[in-house]
């Protein structure tokens, strides 16, 4: 037998003859299916799973940082636009309470003979450190403002008008030391004159009777007496009385019905048949109004109080008649007595 037969017959009958008799053994025995399917899974999971690995790398790679490039710019431009929507939506909150504010204005009717004028408040000097309390507003005498009109809100009394200018108006507020409104009580119609005792104090209420009746949380309103505020607009609450034991009127405070600070809108009122109720105020120093300008509206309030007074019977003395008393012609007028401040609470 030659050399190239025997190769033949090993490398190609003899595999050939394996094949045959695996093949005949495995179909009677099942036995190579069997173990194919074993381990062909096995390594089909292995050959799977460094491919698995890669996709899933792959996958994080590019979700966490190629993606994410996008998201970020997109993230940032909806933060933006959220803090643009939440300007816009305090914007807009501002202006509808700014339109419920002007339209209680607008539905403050006066009586007969008084024009309405609206205005904002631009500024403020308040304080102890203020020579006196007072607004400034944007409206002045080319609009029709003149000195002593009435400033008002849907309160109350905010002050009167105590140097109106071209375009700009100061408003010397109710709580100044130097402020003084004729009132009279809601419920017992008690004539007085609410004045101003400097930043955060309470406002004096004066020349109330020792027996006439005025108790805590009664409602002031002015008298429309001395012609500068008309009849009927809030001014103050009553928060403190004390009877009188040897003086002939009452110790009354009272308290502005809102803090004068927090006004943004007010109301002007004149006179629409052009009454001046009195002189421009007097300016002393750097043009604010001296302290006895209102001496005019005032006296014609206090002899209605001293004349309530002389109704209960008894004497007044000396402080008492000089306080309605006027300056005789080519004398200083007397300085008033200083009461006790009263601090808010």
């Amino acid at each position: 037998m030659s050399p190239r037969f025997k190769y033949l017959l090993l490398f190609f009958f003899l595999p050939l003859f394996l094949y045959f008799s695996m093949y005949t053994w495995n179909w009677k025995t099942g036995y190579l299916d069997r173990l194919a399917a074993m381990v062909g899974l096995d390594v089909a999971g292995w050959a799977m799973t460094p491919g698995r690995w890669l996709q899933n790398n792959v996958d994080e790679f590019w979700s966490r940082y190629v993606y994410l490039v996008g998201v970020r710019q997109e993230n940032e431009d909806l933060t933006q636009r959220v803090r643009e929507l939440e300007l816009e939506l305090v914007r807009l909150s501002e202006k509808a309470k700014s339109a419920d504010r002007l339209t209680s204005l607008l539905r403050f009717s006066p009586e007969a003979g008084w024009q309405t004028r609206g205005g904002r408040v631009i500024g403020q000097r308040l304080g102890p450190n203020a020579i006196l309390e007072t607004l400034l507003i944007d409206l002045g005498t080319v609009h029709g403002v003149r000195a002593n009109d009435p400033v008002i809100s849907p309160r109350g009394v905010v002050g009167r008008i105590a140097k109106p200018g071209l375009h700009f108006s100061s408003v010397l507020l109710l709580s100044d030391s130097t402020s003084r409104i004729p009132v009279i009580t809601s419920d017992g119609r008690v004539p007085a004159i609410v004045q101003g005792q400097g930043p955060g104090a309470f406002l004096e209420v004066k020349f109330i009777p020792r027996n006439d009746p005025v108790s805590p949380g009664e409602i002031l309103i002015s008298s429309g007496q001395g012609g500068v505020f008309p009849k009927g607009i809030p001014v103050a609450r009553v928060v403190e009385v004390t009877p009188a034991d040897v003086s002939l009127f009452q110790k009354v405070y009272a308290e502005p019905l809102l803090a004068l600070r927090y006004y943004e809108e007010l109301l002007v009122l004149s006179r629409a048949d052009g009454y001046d109720p009195g002189q421009p105020v007097t300016a002393v120093g750097d043009g604010q109004p001296a302290a006895n300008s209102t001496a005019g509206p005032v006296d014609a309030t206090a002899g209605s109080a001293k004349a309530a007074a002389n109704s209960t019977g008894g004497s007044q003395g000396p402080s008492a008649a000089n306080a309605t008393k006027p300056a005789e012609p080519g004398t200083e007028p007397s300085k008033p007595a200083r009461h006790p401040v009263r601090k808010r609470s």
